[in-house]
């Protein structure tokens, strides 16, 4: 009787164990993979992505692909931002940061249309206008609308 009451002891930790192992160490899912791929994308796969997008639906040429791409690398590393600070600091500071990143992307935004036609213009404008829209929505926002859950 008593090696069948350690057996089960055994047997019960060792489950235990396993469950926690599963789960994280017993730990909270990770974050990222809630927030969707774009976290866990390094800035060189995303910078390969947001290239490629503007390659296929602007359909670019390959002159043109090459000095975008170039532009784009230029202002990655400008539009790196930590979010913790924006979680954390007041809503002037809040403020000033997205007037910032705004300027940053406005920037890019106007050396961008310097290499496209009048038509690849017209349809960049509109992929911007859409992106804005989702933005204001919550549908580009972690976890949809209200945020992460």
């Amino acid at each position: 009787m008593k090696k069948l009451g350690i057996f089960l002891l055994v047997l019960l930790f060792a489950a235990g164990t396993t469950f926690s192992q599963e789960r994280g160490g017993g730990e909270r899912p990770s974050r990222t993979m809630r927030q969707g791929d774009r976290q866990q994308m390094t800035p060189e796969q995303r910078l390969q992505r947001q290239n490629q997008r503007l390659v296929e639906d602007l359909k670019l040429t390959k002159e043109q692909e090459a000095k975008v791409l170039t532009i784009n690398k230029k202002y990655m590393e400008k539009q790196t931002f930590d979010w913790s600070k924006m979680r954390d600091a007041s809503d002037a500071e809040r403020a000033k940061m997205r007037e910032e990143m705004q300027k940053i992307q406005l920037e890019k935004d106007k050396e961008i249309k310097a290499v496209l036609t009048a038509d690849q213009i017209k349809l960049y404008d509109e992929m911007q206008k859409k992106r804005e829209e989702m933005r204001r929505n919550g549908q580009g926002r972690m976890g949809g609308p209200g945020g992460p859950g």
